[in-house]
């Protein structure tokens, strides 16, 4: 795992990107990310891998806004990040998981070449308030043992809004 010293040398090496990057958010191994301001939830109560799934909006109020148990939230980071020569690897903070707050299911691994925000999937086991713009995770990147000529191209390269479940685009429904 890269040293927080050595995030930053690899962002002046180029082969990392953190935009906006505040050095105040480098750890010892890791880079804090910020949630964004507003809340994607799925509109359905059952949920289609085949086709697209209605969403909605929820803009986060600076008030904040109250994570209900049962449901699933999701947002984005504000930081935009692009690897290359790296495997990038998001990481709740422990101080939301002591509120019984995840902000990742199962997508917390990053591919070499990934660009873009991060979609945080978020469940809370007691009602939670949140807030936009708050610290939610931390970034931290492995080196790649081998050749590291395949480059993640899937279909969420570039994303920037929070992006819903693109499953029905698998070519296994084919």
């Amino acid at each position: 795992m890269l040293s927080g010293e050595e995030i930053i040398k690899q962002m002046e090496l180029g082969n990392i990107k953190i935009e906006p990057f505040n050095k105040e958010c480098v750890g010892p191994n890791s880079y804090c990310l910020h949630m964004g301001d507003e809340l994607v939830v799925y509109e359905e109560d059952v949920l289609e891998c085949k086709k697209p799934n209605k969403t909605r909006k929820i803009k986060i109020p600076e008030e904040g806004y109250i994570l209900r148990p049962g449901e699933l939230y999701l947002s984005r980071t504000v930081e935009y990040t692009e690897t290359n020569h790296f495997v990038p690897l998001l990481s709740g903070r422990f101080s939301l998981g002591a509120l019984g707050v995840t902000i990742h299911i199962t997508a917390g691994f990053g591919d070499n070449g990934f660009k873009g925000t991060w979609t945080l999937e978020i469940c809370c086991i007691k009602p939670v308030r949140i807030y936009p713009n708050m610290k939610v995770a931390h970034i931290c990147y492995y080196p790649i043992v081998g050749e590291d000529n395949i480059k993640y191209e899937g279909k969420y390269l570039g994303q920037i809004d929070t992006t819903a479940s693109r499953i029905y685009e698998d070519k296994t429904f084919e």
